[in-house]
């Protein structure tokens, strides 16, 4: 039988770690429920989780997953805001629904809906798109009968995750059609320039410049460069895979890219923003403190910042204020430290969270336009470079021709 690994908290506020055994992933989150426990994390043990194609899904999910949950929670946000009652705003969701998944999807709830059974342990039966910590936001929103403005900030917080993503690829695109061209370039200089002009230096009894040597011999030994490269990077990406299994060497490698001069601050910015909004949008919806602090951590991809992240949940836990235990551990930018501070002493927690937020994820949006404003053109004059060095010795290697013919 499978064991999955999980994370997850109890009634009374406590963190619990452990494995379970069970027959698939939903069995597993059956059982910790009937223990009195809510994940916010669950992957097979079996097969590591740090993968990216095994990852938990954490508030969004990925790919077709995270279309489906995004699309669903827009149009429910907005039959709720219209006070439609539940089962008609699913019935006509149902109707409308834009693809076959999401039409399968809002069946299934509506069917355990019309069983009686409330909304968020209709959405427990389909975990494989709807995440612990997006059900226990839902399931505050019922108990305190904010059920409209939870699912109203739900499609706040997954619209904003989305357009961050989709500007990220769209500057992207450009960029990867330099590189493919640039690719193709070279594979014509290589392939089909320098052969042709090869001869020419046999038939004139000139030797052969250096540079011309080395790609022949590179355009007639590709295959085994080719199979070289690939062995070494396969033994590469084994030895990194076989390492990062290690928790304590992923904290360690997440904690060095913290360090990196650029990228660092980027990934902090990022990992920050996602935290407090995912907060923020519990708070508002009712969850206490501390769980609402436990499934926000779940959303941080950085091993190093989450772990600190559960030290800050500890000492909250213990009595301690939530931006004096952020402080200590300085896992987020002063600014967002200082902004939470004055939230929490002014009692609007909540707020000052999507404010945080939303500073951060403009930080964020602005230092990747920068960054992406300067990647095109060092790219284009990287690559001008790149076939000028090769173009160079075909050009002299011709002017020398000219030269002994005209002699």
């Amino acid at each position: 039988m499978p064991t999955f690994r999980y994370r997850a908290y109890g009634h009374d506020g406590r963190f619990a770690e452990g494995t379970v055994d069970a027959t698939s992933l939903d069995a597993a989150n059956e059982a910790l429920w009937s223990q009195g426990l809510s994940p916010f994390q669950m992957h097979s043990a079996d097969q590591s989780g740090t993968r990216w194609w095994n990852r938990e899904i954490v508030l969004g999910g990925g790919g077709a997953r995270r279309g489906d949950l995004l699309a669903f929670t827009r149009e429910f946000a907005m039959l709720n805001a219209a006070e439609i009652p539940l089962d008609d705003a699913l019935r006509i969701l149902q109707e409308q629904a834009s693809s076959s998944r999401l039409r399968e999807l809002v069946e299934g709830l509506l069917s355990e809906i019309l069983n009686g059974m409330p909304l968020s342990d209709a959405m427990q039966k389909q975990s494989a798109v709807f995440p612990a910590d997006y059900i226990a936001v839902v399931r505050a929103g019922e108990t305190g009968g904010t059920l409209a403005d939870v699912f109203v900030e739900l499609a706040e917080l997954l619209e904003s995750r989305a357009e961050i993503r989709a500007r990220v690829q769209s500057a992207l695109i450009y960029p990867c059609m330099l590189v493919v061209l640039s690719l193709g370039t070279l594979a014509i200089i290589v392939g089909g320039l320098i052969p042709s002009i090869a001869p020419i230096f046999g038939q004139s009894g000139k030797p052969m410049p250096t540079s011309i040597q080395f790609m022949l011999a590179l355009q007639e030994r590709w295959i085994e460069i080719a199979a070289s490269s690939a062995i070494v990077l396969s033994a590469l990406l084994g030895a990194v895979s076989v390492a990062t299994r290690n928790p304590e060497v992923r904290q360690q490698l997440d904690r060095l890219k913290l360090r990196l001069p650029v990228v660092g601050a980027f990934l902090l910015q990022q990992e920050a923003a996602r935290f407090a909004r995912t907060l923020g949008t519990m708070l508002k919806a009712g969850v206490p403190l501390i769980q609402a602090a436990k499934s926000a951590c779940s959303v941080i991809g950085n091993r190093h910042i989450a772990a600190g992240m559960d030290r800050v949940i500890e000492a909250v836990h213990q009595g301690t204020a939530l931006h004096r235990a952020l402080r200590a551990e300085a896992v987020l930018p002063a600014i967002a430290l200082q902004m939470i501070s004055v939230g929490e002493e002014a009692g609007k927690l909540d707020r000052m969270l999507t404010r945080v937020a939303v500073m951060l994820e403009r930080q964020t949006q602005s230092n990747i336009d920068r960054f992406m404003s300067a990647l095109t053109p060092a790219l284009t004059v990287g690559i001008a470079l790149m076939v000028g060095a090769l173009i160079m010795p075909v050009m002299n290697a011709v002017l020398s021709i000219n030269d002994m013919v005209g002699r």
